[in-house]
C-alpha cells in the first residue's frame, strides 16, 4: 500500500515486449521507484507501438480514476515512437513544465536527452507522464518529477488546503525496513534526498505559531509544511542547510513582534541500501545482518532459478541487474559469488557507480582475472583500490552465517573509518 495515499499505473510501449520476445526492465523500473516514492502500484500494462492501443489503455485507466500514469517507451524519433502523438490524442490540458523539467534532468547527463518528444497532461483528474523506453532514463526523468507530482495530483484532486506559505502539509513519518539501535528509522520526503525535521517545540507570547507545528527540509530542494509564517520558514531552511552539514541535531529561536518560537532541527540521513549479489547461502544471511543494522537490502540476481521464495519475501528488492538499482554515496555492494556471470560486468558497473563500498567474496587468486579484465577496460589502480576483495573482517569463521557476519563487520568497520579489532582494554 502506497503512503503518499495515490494510485498508479504503468504503461510500457514496445513491440518486443508485447511479443514477448523482450524483457520489461523499464516497467520494473518505473514501478519500483513510484512504490519507493509512496505510490499504490495498481497496474502494469503492456501495449505494442501502435496508436490506438496506447490510446486506449490511457483512457482505461484514467476512467478507472488512477491518479497517475506514466508511460515507458516509444518517445524518440523513430518511425514507430508514437507515444507522444497518442498521449496529447487523450488528454485534456497539457502539463509542458513536467515534459521540460525531465528533459533539463537528462541534460546534465547527456545531450541525447534533447531528443525526447515525451508528454505530460492531465485527463480528468489522472496525470499522464511519458517516460524514455530505458531504465536508466526512466530512472533520470522520474527523479526530476517525482518531487512535483504529489502536489500536481492534489490539485487535481481539488485539494486546495494548503498553507498560505504555499508548502504542502508534512509527511507521515513511515517506517522501512530494519531499525537502527537508536531506534526505528522514519522515511523521507518524497524528494528522497536526506532532510531536516523542523518542530516547535516552546512558544512565548502570541506568535503565529503553535507548538508541535513542523516543517521537513531538504537543504536545497523539498519544503513541506509551515511553522506558521513566510519568516519562520524562511529562517528554517537556511538553519536547515547549517544543521544538516552538523549531523547533529540543534534548536533555534526565532522571534516575531508579537512573541518567539523555539524550534528543534533534526537531521535525517536516508537509510544506507545494502547491494548483495547472487543468490547464495551468505548473501541470504547477509541481507539480515544489513536489515538489522537498518539497510534497505536488495538481491542481485539475474539466474531466476537461483531464487527461492524466501528471497522475494524478504523485505528490499530482488533485481536481475545492477542497472535496476538506484546507487548513491551510501551504497554498499558485495559479491558473494565469484564464479557468478558477468562479474567483470557487474564490477565494472559499480566502479562506474558513486557507492561508498564495493566488496567481492574470493581470495585474490580467483579475483585476479577480473582485475586484469577491468584494467584491459581503462580503469586505473585508483578505481581498482576501491574493490575490496577479500572482503569482511578475519573472524576464522567458515559457515555461511560465519562469513555474513564478519562482512557485515566489515561494512561497519568501514562506514566508521575503522579497521576492526579487539577493543582495547583500560
Amino acid at each position: 500500500m502506497g503512503t503518499n495515499g495515490f494510485s498508479a499505473a504503468v504503461v510500457t510501449v514496445s513491440d518486443g515486449v508485447a511479443r514477448g520476445t523482450r524483457e520489461d526492465t523499464s516497467g520494473a523500473t518505473a514501478e519500483s521507484m513510484l512504490r519507493e516514492a509512496g505510490f499504490e502500484v495498481a497496474d502494469r500494462v503492456v501495449v505494442p507501438d501502435e496508436r490506438p492501443e496506447i490510446e486506449t489503455a490511457l483512457i482505461d485507466l484514467a476512467a478507472r480514476a488512477v491518479a497517475l500514469v506514466v508511460t515507458t517507451g516509444g518517445t524518440g524519433f523513430g518511425p514507430r515512437d508514437v507515444t507522444p502523438e497518442a498521449t496529447a490524442a487523450v488528454i485534456d490540458r497539457e502539463a509542458p513544465g513536467l515534459a521540460e523539467l525531465m528533459r533539463r534532468g537528462g541534460l546534465d547527463r547527456t545531450p541525447m536527452a534533447a531528443l525526447s518528444r515525451a508528454v505530460a497532461g492531465s485527463r480528468g483528474s489522472t496525470l499522464i507522464i511519458n517516460l524514455p523506453g530505458s531504465p536508466r532514463g526512466v530512472r533520470e526523468s522520474l527523479e526530476a518529477v517525482v518531487p512535483v507530482v504529489p502536489h500536481a495530483l492534489e490539485l487535481l484532486a481539488g485539494r486546495t488546503g494548503e498553507h498560505a506559505t504555499g508548502h504542502a502539509d508534512p509527511p507521515v513519518p513511515t517506517i522501512v525496513n530494519g531499525a537502527s539501535p537508536a531506534g526505528p528509522r522514519v522515511s523521507a520526503p518524497v524528494d528522497l534526498r536526506p532532510w531536516v525535521e523542523v518542530r516547535a517545540v516552546k512558544v512565548q507570547g502570541s506568535p503565529p505559531c503553535a507548538v508541535g507545528n513542523r516543517m521537513d527540509i531538504v537543504p536545497g530542494g523539498e519544503v513541506r509544511g509551515t511553522l506558521g509564517c513566510a519568516e519562520f520558514d524562511e529562517a528554517a531552511v537556511v538553519d536547515a542547510a547549517a544543521v544538516m552539514a552538523s549531523g547533529e541535531p540543534q534548536t533555534r529561536t526565532y522571534r516575531h513582534e508579537h512573541g518567539d518560537v523555539e524550534v528543534y532541527l533534526e537531521p535525517h540521513r536516508l537509510a544506507a541500501r545494502l547491494v548483495v549479489v547472487s543468490a547464495t547461502d551468505v548473501a541470504r544471511s547477509l541481507r539480515r545482518h544489513g536489515a538489522e543494522l537498518g539497510s534497505v537490502t536488495t538481491m542481485v540476481e539475474p539466474r531466476a532459478e537461483r531464487l527461492v521464495a524466501a528471497d522475494r519475501e524478504f523485505p528490499g528488492s530482488v533485481v536481475a541487474s545492477l542497472a535496476e538499482v538506484e546507487i548513491d554515496a551510501e551504497t554498499e555492494i558485495v559479491l558473494t559469488d565469484h564464479d557468478a556471470p558477468a562479474v567483470t560486468e557487474t564490477l565494472a558497473a559499480a566502479l562506474r557507480s558513486p557507492a561508498r563500498y564495493i566488496g567481492v567474496m574470493g581470495s585474490r587468486r580467483h579475483v585476479g582475472p577480473y582485475m586484469e579484465e577491468l584494467r584491459s577496460m581503462g580503469f586505473s589502480e585508483n578505481d581498482l583500490a576501491r574493490i575490496n576483495s577479500p572482503v569482511g573482517l578475519d573472524l576464522g569463521g567458515r559457515s555461511p552465517q560465519e562469513i555474513a557476519l564478519a562482512i557485515a563487520a566489515g561494512l561497519v568497520a568501514a562506514r566508521h573509518s575503522r579497521e576492526g579489532g579487539w577493543l582495547a582494554t583500560r
